[in-house]
């Protein structure tokens, strides 16, 4: 994966959360479309991982994409709450 799709990834799982939040505000945790984005964010969280599990590369590799791109603020993708 190149760096413009980890980023998109990136951008992915962090609106996947924020929409889960927003779900759980107005539903609470039991609601099917929250157990259905949960679900969903639990996925790109596998392929995160798997992305970085294939290349056997760390995680910290994320952190240099992020420093070269001063643009970009994110948190981490388990930040839920």
């Amino acid at each position: 994966m190149n760096r413009d799709e980890t980023l998109t990834l990136i951008q992915q799982m962090e609106y996947a959360r924020q929409h889960l939040h927003e779900l759980y505000e107005e539903y609470g945790f039991g609601h099917a479309c929250v157990l259905e984005q949960s679900m969903l964010l639990d996925e790109l969280i596998n392929q995160y991982n798997r992305m970085f599990q294939t290349k056997k590369q760390s995680h910290h590799v994320l952190n240099q994409i992020i420093d070269k791109d001063d643009a970009m603020s994110i948190r981490s993708p388990h930040s839920f709450y």
